[in-house]
């Protein structure tokens, strides 16, 4: 990451954090499909067309949690958790997702006023097209709809290390691609551009026209 995307880092929004990307809209309401139909359709096309069957890649997982300080004893109290969903790798093991568990793992805190954040990376090398990935992308389409299932509250993050190309889904509504170089991600520009998000048209048509 340093190397190939330096001063870049795994947080939302991955689209306004690095120049060359593109951000598509995913959920819409089209003709005999349902808006959630749509955006998996869309997810799934766009993945594919991100991972080639020979690319090497990871996938990150980013798990963000907060935690209310005493305010009479900054640092030696705190609330406990609400319960969360699964992580991907979670859901893998109660799935068979075809994901082994993380092989690297990151843990982030700062502390604002009376609260603290914990932000967990946990990572994985993954044969990209041999992982259930649409089950994946599934569960990050439901994440704001806390009673559907598959859920999961993390970020998940494929890294395409053959191709340079980081993809983002961060709901039903849309998804974000950023790349090393702009030749990387121009065929899937140029196939799938009926589908960019109309508020961020001006910038992607300046980068790839």
């Amino acid at each position: 990451m340093s190397a190939t995307f330096p001063g870049l880092s795994l947080s939302p929004p991955l689209f306004y954090r690095w120049p060359i990307g593109i951000r598509f809209e995913l959920g819409k309401e089209e003709l005999g499909s349902s808006y959630g139909e749509v955006a998996l359709r869309r997810a799934c096309t766009l993945y594919e067309a991100v991972f080639r069957p020979s690319d090497r890649a990871f996938i990150v997982s980013r798990l963000a949690r907060y935690v209310t300080l005493s305010k009479d004893a900054i640092g030696s109290r705190s609330s406990r958790y609400r319960r969360h969903r699964p992580t991907v790798f979670q859901l893998s093991r109660r799935y068979s997702l075809g994901l082994r568990g993380s092989v690297g793992r990151e843990r982030l805190v700062s502390n604002e006023d009376h609260l603290r954040e914990i932000i967990t990376f946990r990572w994985t090398e993954i044969a990209a097209r041999k992982i259930n990935y649409q089950f994946i992308l599934k569960a990050k389409a439901n994440a704001d709809y806390y009673t559907r299932r598959p859920s999961t509250d993390d970020r998940i993050y494929f890294v395409n290390r053959t191709r340079n190309i980081i993809l983002h889904m961060y709901d039903d509504r849309g998804m974000d691609l950023v790349a090393a170089s702009r030749n990387n991600l121009q065929g899937i520009y140029d196939e799938h551009k009926n589908w960019i998000l109309d508020h961020d048209r001006k910038r992607i048509v300046e980068t790839f026209e």
